[in-house]
């Protein structure tokens, strides 16, 4: 026993002294920024008067909700979230389940569709803005040869759309995710499906899609944080995004929430007022994955479930 309790302490001091360096990083790079940023968020901060800064109490997170500018935004990053979530979810699902077929060349495919998700988020923001451009863009150069006019995608009735584009291009992680979760439904399940005389659509609906849904949901609520926080790609769309930097501001159908916060802070020095905008975001953030988590008991099947 003396000896079981030595190894017990042995074990837990390497632990700590494992942990140390992590949990060093962790406070002053994470949690103390976080905190700090939560206390800023009820102050008048503006960036020069850290000396004299006056608590203002919920004013700011007030100020988010009378804010006609910080409402539009947040209806924006609801739509083009909402759009995206389904986009990412189901069709890199339909895509999975093509990529995992077995054909010729199928590896090829896979590493094609996942490309995308490793590259620079700016790279592939000024590529799609050049593959957009009216002028000699690539889009416009392929509809012209079916005699289609040019087609501003870039101007205002199209920004979305163009947004909507290049967030789809960048679903290969997903994909991959689905791979995985297919590659572990047992074959024997679909030669059972087969042998009691299912065909290729009912072992999709009745083995394929239940196996898969605890996959599904972990996309879907992923999708869901990912879809709210969209920035970049907004940013990286707008008309002067190649020469006037972060500070360039997307077209109105364009202009996001994040965007929004980010001008407050970094255009406009309103530190705490933006920082408010980001906790209430954060807080719609949980609301929003608590929400999923509890529907999840009436479609998300697993194994340790499935008597019920």
């Amino acid at each position: 026993m003396a000896r079981m309790g030595r190894m017990e302490r042995k074990e837990a001091r390497d632990f700590y002294i494992l942990i140390f360096p992590w949990l060093i990083v962790f406070i002053f790079l994470g949690l103390y920024p976080l905190l700090y940023g939560l206390y800023l968020s009820f102050t008048n901060y503006m960036g020069f008067n850290i000396d004299h800064l006056k608590w203002i109490g919920m004013r700011n997170y007030r100020h988010v909700f009378t804010d006609s500018d910080a409402m539009y935004s947040l209806g924006r990053s609801f739509y083009v979230g909402s759009i995206n979530v389904v986009v990412s979810t189901v069709v890199s699902f339909f895509i999975a389940v093509l990529l995992n077929q077995k054909f010729k060349g199928v590896g090829f495919f896979r590493a094609l569709y996942y490309l995308p998700s490793i590259l620079p988020i700016t790279g592939i923001g000024l590529m799609w803005k050049y593959i957009f451009s009216t002028n000699g863009g690539l889009l416009n150069s392929f509809l012209e040869l079916f005699g289609i006019h040019a087609v501003n995608w870039l101007g205002y009735d199209y920004a979305t759309t163009s947004l909507f584009i290049l967030l789809a291009w960048g679903c290969g992680g997903g994909i991959i995710i689905y791979l995985a979760g297919l590659k572990g439904i047992p074959n024997d399940l679909y030669e059972a499906a087969a042998i009691d005389g299912a065909g290729p659509l009912q072992r999709f609906r009745k083995v394929t899609v239940p196996l898969m849904t605890p996959v599904i949901f972990f996309n879907f609520v992923f999708a869901i944080i990912g879809s709210l926080q969209i920035f970049a790609q907004a940013q990286m769309l707008s008309p002067t995004a190649s020469s006037g930097g972060l500070l360039s501001i997307p077209l109105r159908p364009n202009y996001l929430y994040l965007i929004h916060a980010f001008q407050q802070i970094f255009a406009f020095q309103r530190y705490g007022y933006g920082l408010a905008m980001l906790w209430v975001l954060f807080l719609l953030t949980i609301v929003l994955t608590l929400a999923v988590f509890g529907t999840s008991r009436y479609w998300v099947h697993y194994e340790s479930n499935s008597e019920r």
